[in-house]
């Protein structure tokens, strides 16, 4: 029997089962894997040799085109760190429960790895210098993810003690009271906030 013209599984189809499952349950499993995309366990270490950490890479690499460019790098560091941002949180926003497992490891995936090699280029040529170029991402990096969790936090994170005096019960009436989503605008506040301190980088 000749061999199928397409490939019944690719690395793509793969990464995206793997995603719904941790979207589903929280967690990843390649034996629960296999059985969803009805093909044996050796089969995704066909496509992934490294099994669960590369299934996850795989992973990373499937939403890095999510909030990857075009971007204007005529524009200045800061919007285009802005815009960066902005597309990198609201993908990982979608998918929350990944966070904790990509964080578990070392970034591999060719696409990620462009799409922080872009933003580096970007910073070292506003003047950002080596030594703290990499703690600016990593401090980027933990926000935006932080960001991500928190928009599949409860509308309430803070419960309201109804103390009149308290502050923080007054924080939480007034921000019940405002439009919007509380997470975008704490999101909003904290990019400019971090923006302006990294600002202070530049050289």
């Amino acid at each position: 029997m000749p061999r199928p013209s397409v490939p019944l599984l690719s690395r793509d189809q793969i990464a995206a089962a793997a995603l719904a499952q941790i979207d589903e349950t929280g967690t990843l499993t390649l034996p629960k894997l296999a059985t969803t995309l009805n093909v044996s366990v050796s089969s995704i270490y066909h496509h992934f040799a490294g099994g669960r950490e590369a299934v996850i890479e795989g992973i990373r690499g499937l939403l890095s085109r999510d909030f990857e460019g075009p971007f204007d790098e005529t524009a200045g560091w800061r919007a285009y760190t802005e815009e960066w941002a902005r597309r990198y949180r609201a993908t990982m926003a979608r998918h929350p429960g990944v966070v904790p497992l990509l964080t578990a490891q070392t970034v591999t995936a060719p696409e990620t790895l462009a799409s922080y090699e872009a933003l580096a280029d970007v910073l070292s040529r506003a003047g950002f210098a080596d030594e703290d170029l990499l703690h600016a991402v990593s401090v980027l990096d933990c926000f935006i993810l932080g960001s991500a969790l928190d928009a599949a936090a409860p509308m309430d994170v803070w419960a309201d003690s109804g103390n009149p005096e308290s502050a923080l019960s007054a924080a939480i009436a007034a921000t019940r009271s405002q439009p919007g989503d509380r997470s975008q605008r704490s999101f909003e506040i904290g990019l400019n906030s971090l923006l302006a301190g990294l600002a202070q980088l530049v050289h």
